[in-house]
């Protein structure tokens, strides 16, 4: 019976021991690990703050409060989840081959694609994704947008661009107002102007354009069921009835999706990441942020 107590003291004196080497050495931060089968708990150790107190080694607070790092997924295709990466900095660039964030194999990514920045407004953090003048462009998901004159939109894996109403009048103009091209400079098929009296939705495809509809009546779909007037039957990210277009009370078109799976994305410069779970596309890419 005595030695059994030596014992158990003397393993109460080695864990005592190893406590206070861990301590010495600075602070340390317990976090939970998951594994396949069973749960444990492990720990990082840490440099010791020197401005925290030495009373009260795991209290330590700075005078200025830091914004918490968020999550940014990278989503595999045609699935929601995917790699999460941590946004620890104040400027994360995605791109082909530069920035914080690489993907070499999609084609469609510019060199340096897009930067996601964290700034300071009325003593709120706000993040704010911003198109890096890229090749392709940037497209957030949305439920339901106004189309502005040679705006873009995703619908499953088919890219559009609308185009309002040509203008008229008795006078001869060189170009068109809004248009930088001259008469009589060449200009390729994916910038001409649609050149009509009503709204277009044109398909972009690889090296120019594709169908091209004239936007007469009040309501079209684009799907793959075959009453659509946009059909995309071989499409395999598009739903039978994906988005619809009507024209709106002020004479304009409006696009929506009524909520399809892959949803409903629309072209933008710089865009203000106010959703909880906020998503955009580069190139052939999809990334969820948790803000």
């Amino acid at each position: 019976m005595v030695v059994y107590y030596m014992l158990e003291l003397g393993n109460w004196l080695d864990a005592i021991s190893s406590l206070n080497y861990v301590f010495s050495q600075g602070f340390v931060d317990a976090f939970t690990a998951r594994n396949d089968t069973t749960r444990r708990n492990s720990y990082r150790v840490r440099r010791r703050d020197p401005t925290c107190s030495a009373r009260r080694p795991l209290v330590c607070r700075s005078a200025e409060l830091s914004p918490r790092s968020e999550r940014q997924t990278v989503c595999d295709d045609g699935q929601p989840d995917g790699e999460t990466v941590r946004l620890r900095t104040d400027r994360f660039v995605i791109g082909r081959t530069e920035g914080d964030l690489c993907i070499p194999h999609d084609g469609l990514i510019s060199t340096r694609h897009v930067e996601i920045s964290r700034q300071l407004v009325g003593g709120t953090y706000r993040w704010v994704v911003t198109d890096l003048q890229s090749t392709n462009g940037l497209y957030v998901r949305v439920t339901r947008t106004p189309l502005s004159d040679r705006g873009e939109i995703i619908v499953g894996r088919g890219r559009y661009r609308y185009d309002g109403p040509a203008p008229t009048g008795d006078g001869t103009v060189d170009h068109l107002p809004g248009d930088p091209t001259p008469t009589g400079s060449t200009v390729g098929w994916g910038n001409a102007p649609s050149g009509t009296a009503h709204a277009t939705l044109t398909e972009l495809i690889s090296g120019g354009i594709g169908n091209r509809v004239v936007l007469t009546g009040q309501e079209y779909w684009i799907g793959t069921d075959p009453t659509c007037a946009i059909r995309r039957p071989d499409d395999p990210f598009c739903e039978s009835r994906h988005v619809r277009l009507y024209r709106n009370s002020k004479g304009g078109w409006t696009a929506e999706h009524p909520k399809t799976a892959n949803g409903l994305w629309v072209k933008v410069d710089q865009v203000v990441a106010d959703a909880k779970i906020f998503q955009f596309q580069i190139g052939e890419q999809r990334f969820r942020l948790r803000t």
